[in-house]
């Protein structure tokens, strides 16, 4: 069957980081989300559906998160070039 199939090849080193790169995502994902709402949409809102300036500024804000993230790798590689791999 499929299940015995992929669990006979799954290395449980790869699986452990697998979950960490996942458990990570799902933090920035869920940090992004909250700070983006806070910041661009008010608390009390009266229609169903995002107006054009919060999709720009829900744009903006998840833009200037992943910005971030790309130079903190990036400065986090300069520094620790031995610890971090590539995406080369």
């Amino acid at each position: 069957s499929w299940s015995s199939f992929s669990q006979s090849y799954v290395n449980p080193d790869n699986l452990v980081i697998a979950e960490q790169q996942v458990d990570a995502f799902m933090e920035l994902y869920n940090r992004i989300i909250n700070n983006c709402r806070t910041k661009c949409i008010p608390p009390h809102y009266r229609e169903p559906e995002l107006h054009k300036g919060e999709m720009v500024c829900i744009d903006r804000c998840v833009a200037k998160y992943f910005a971030f993230q790309k130079l903190l790798g990036n400065k986090l590689q300069d520094k620790y070039p031995d610890m971090i791999p590539s995406n080369d």
